[in-house]
């Protein structure tokens, strides 16, 4: 009789830590982030109406800010001429916004870029860029690469 108890007592031990083991466990930070969908090689390509009749192509790396959960950081932003120069965007829902900020290189910029498809493949942006006292509005459309 002592035997079974002993038996009996293992078993219902070991049954609780297998019932236990196997219960699912959600994973909290699996798709959790924002920034997501904006990480990567956008090809810009600026109207022609704005910095001169021809359309402006360039790319711009769009990479998470290690120190800020909610922000990126934009390398090559209205292509300054040097691709080392970034800017910080704040990231919503579905669209990225450059608070007024001054560049490396004496431009003050500032604007917005929004996902414009579905399959977050494309943005559309609109922004200044100060430079020289003088300030210019630009619109662009970005394609990921």
């Amino acid at each position: 009789m002592k035997t079974t108890f002993r038996f009996f007592f293992f078993f219902v031990l070991l049954s609780g830590f297998i019932l236990t083991a196997c219960e699912p466990v959600a994973d909290p930070v699996a798709g959790d982030d924002a920034r997501d969908p904006f990480i990567g090689y956008w090809q810009f390509l600026e109207s022609g109406s704005y910095k001169s009749t021809d359309a402006q192509s360039y790319i711009v790396v769009v990479t998470k800010d290690p120190d800020n959960s909610t922000q990126v950081l934009l390398k090559n932003f209205g292509n300054p001429g040097t691709q080392d120069i970034s800017v910080i965007g704040i990231v919503t829902t579905n669209q990225i916004v450059v608070s007024q900020q001054n560049m490396s290189n004496g431009w003050v910029v500032e604007g917005s870029g929004k996902i414009s498809n579905p399959t977050k493949t494309a943005m559309t942006w609109t922004y200044s860029i100060t430079a020289a006292a003088e300030k210019l509005y630009y619109s662009a459309t970005a394609n990921r690469q």
